[in-house]
């Protein structure tokens, strides 16, 4: 894929990103700034990893990508349209169509009183108002999808194994075609059999339908494994930023050196 300005599905330029800490002994605000000047971008059909320690920022970029918080400065551009002149809490609804997220832990993202394909079809009926029939076999194809048995869709989520729940959640996720999906830490809640299947799951979702993927991890061989850009964050900055070879190989800075020094072996490519 040639690197011209359409191939670039969401564009981040220097955001910056505070969050109050509590207040002064006068009662005005005290702020802490979380992310310092971060630019990078997503191509489309690929996937950009956001890696660093807890506290690194990394989840607070997703956030604001999900406009879940306000952002100091900066820009996030989405399709060519800038979401961050939009007016907070004025998220129009084809953004949160196009833009879907995918949480670490999917016993907690999913309702527990509420059967699988309950779940999915929730999402299938809010975004594109289905019913009936129609609704009936969408959420059986996206079981199909995510390599989920249909019969599973009758059994609630503390009946399901980890991986089952995270496939759920991915079908929910993928109801109403987004062409961005945020996986914030999205298999670190996993064994690594486990990890190894969704990760093959993703890759094959995203060769199948062109999706984009922001990876935010702190597992660097998951990273290598899955994204083709990274960006490395420490205290809210990139202390290395480029494709995943080059920052494996050949890393600038001594941190992400140290990162990588951590990990004995890097695992190979999982089959899809």
């Amino acid at each position: 894929m040639s690197a011209v300005a359409d191939d670039v599905i969401l564009r981040v330029e220097d955001l910056t990103i505070r969050y109050e800490k509590g207040r002064s002994i006068w009662g005005t605000p005290r702020y802490g700034q979380v992310v310092h000047g971060v630019s990078f971008s997503v191509k489309r059909g690929e996937t950009f990893g956001l890696v660093g320690e807890s506290g690194s920022g990394k989840s607070t970029i997703g956030k604001a990508v999900l406009r879940q918080i306000p952002v100091l400065s900066g820009s996030i551009t989405f399709e060519g349209q800038t979401i961050t002149d939009w007016p907070e809490g004025k998220t129009p609804v084809t953004y949160r169509r196009a833009v879907q997220v995918v949480f670490q832990n999917p016993r907690l993202s999913l309702n527990a009183r509420m059967l699988a394909r309950d779940t999915v079809g929730e999402a299938v009926r809010f975004h594109l108002g289905l019913q009936g029939r129609e609704l009936d076999e969408r959420v059986a194809r996206l079981f199909d999808d995510v390599g989920l048995p249909r019969h599973l869709g009758d059994r609630y989520p503390d009946e399901l194994s980890g991986g089952q729940q995270q496939r759920v959640a991915i079908a929910r996720a993928l109801a109403c075609d987004p062409r961005l999906v945020i996986c914030d830490e999205a298999v670190s809640a996993l064994d690594v059999s486990t990890q190894a299947q969704v990760i093959g799951l993703l890759r094959r979702l995203q060769e199948e339908r062109g999706l984009s993927y922001v990876f935010i991890s702190h597992d660097l061989g998951v990273v290598r494994n899955l994204c083709h850009h990274v960006g490395v964050l420490q205290h809210g900055r990139f202390t290395d930023l480029g494709s995943v070879e080059s920052v494996f190989e050949r890393p600038r800075d001594d941190y992400t050196r140290a990162l990588l020094d951590a990990i004995p072996k890097f695992p190979g490519k999982v089959a899809a």
